[in-house]
C-alpha cells in the first residue's frame, strides 16, 4: 500500500492539466515496454495526452494509446507479447526475419483501422531503403506502418508500401519530437530508451547496445528538444530478451522522477 503524505495530496488537488500534452515515444526493441511503466505513472496521476509520434516499439505502444485502449489492457498485452507474436524466419530475401506476423497482431488487436479512425492524433516514421529518406506516415492502414517503422535490417525483410521499401524509422530519427509537436501539442514528453548509460556493460551486446544508443540519439531529433525527457536506466537489458516486469518497473521509475516537473510544465 503506498502512504501518501499531506504534502503529496495537496500536490495532487491543487494540480490542473492546462496544456496538451503530446508523447514521443522512441524504439529499442524489447525494451520499448519501459513505455507502459511511463504510461502507468500519467495515468495514476490524471494526466491526459492529446497526441503521439513513435518510432519502432514506440509506434507499437503508440497506436494503442492513440487508439485508447486502457492502460491496463495495454499492460496485460505486453506480459503476452513474445517474438512468436511478432516474427518468423524466413527464406533469405533482404533479411532472414519477416515481420508480417507483427503487422498481423497489431490487425489482430486493434483492428483494420487507419489513421483516421484513431481516437488520438497519431504519426509513426520509417525510413525509406532507396533513399535514406525519413518517411513520416499520417494516413492510410495503421498495422502495415508500425510494422515499417518496426522493421529493423539487415535482419528483417524491409516493408513495402505503395510501392517503396521502408526500413526502421530509428534509422534516422529515434525520438519523434519534431513529428508529436506538429500535431497541435503544447508540451512534449520524449521517452528515450537509449539514455546515458550507468555503466559500460560487459560482452559484445552490451557494447555493442551502447554504441548504437549514443549512434541513435544523435540522429534525428535532440532528446533535449523535448519539453520534459524522460530516461530509463535499462543498462545491460538487450533489445532482444522481453524483460516485461522490470522494464516496466525502470520505466515507472523514471517516469517518477520526472513527474513534478511535467505537471509544473503542464500547469
Amino acid at each position: 500500500m503506498q502512504i501518501m503524505s499531506a504534502d503529496d495530496d495537496v500536490e495532487q488537488v491543487a494540480f490542473k492539466q492546462r496544456k496538451r500534452l503530446g508523447l514521443a515515444l522512441g524504439g529499442g526493441g524489447s525494451r520499448g515496454l519501459a513505455h507502459i511503466g511511463v504510461l502507468q505513472v500519467l495515468e495514476e496521476a490524471g494526466i491526459e495526452v492529446h497526441a503521439v509520434a513513435g518510432t519502432s516499439v514506440g509506434s507499437l505502444v503508440g497506436v494503442a494509446v492513440a487508439a485508447k485502449r486502457s492502460v491496463m489492457e495495454i499492460t496485460a498485452v505486453s506480459h503476452r507479447i513474445n517474438w512468436h507474436n511478432l516474427a518468423r524466419l524466413t527464406w533469405p530475401n533482404r533479411g532472414f526475419i519477416s515481420f508480417v506476423p507483427l503487422e498481423r497482431f497489431v490487425v489482430n488487436w486493434l483492428g483494420d483501422i487507419t489513421f483516421a479512425e484513431l481516437k488520438l492524433p497519431f504519426v509513426c516514421n520509417a525510413t525509406d531503403a532507396l533513399t535514406g529518406e525519413e518517411r513520416i506516415f499520417t494516413e492510410g492502414r495503421i498495422a502495415p506502418c508500425v510494422r515499417a517503422s518496426s522493421t529493423v535490417p539487415p535482419l528483417v525483410q524491409p516493408c513495402e508500401i505503395d510501392g517503396h521499401l521502408y526500413v526502421d524509422g530509428g534509422i534516422v530519427n529515434n525520438l519523434p519530437i519534431k513529428s508529436v509537436r506538429s500535431l497541435g501539442v503544447d508540451v512534449v514528453l520524449a521517452v528515450n530508451l537509449f539514455g546515458l548509460p550507468s555503466y559500460l556493460p560487459a560482452g559484445r551486446e552490451g557494447y555493442f547496445l551502447t554504441v548504437l544508443g549514443h549512434a541513435l540519439c544523435k540522429a534525428g531529433d535532440d532528446p533535449d528538444s523535448a519539453d520534459v525527457l524522460v530516461r530509463p536506466d535499462l543498462t545491460g537489458y538487450s533489445m532482444l530478451r522481453f524483460h516485461g516486469k522490470q522494464s516496466i518497473q525502470l520505466g515507472r521509475e523514471a517516469m517518477e522522477v520526472k513527474l513534478s516537473e511535467l505537471k509544473a510544465t503542464l500547469a
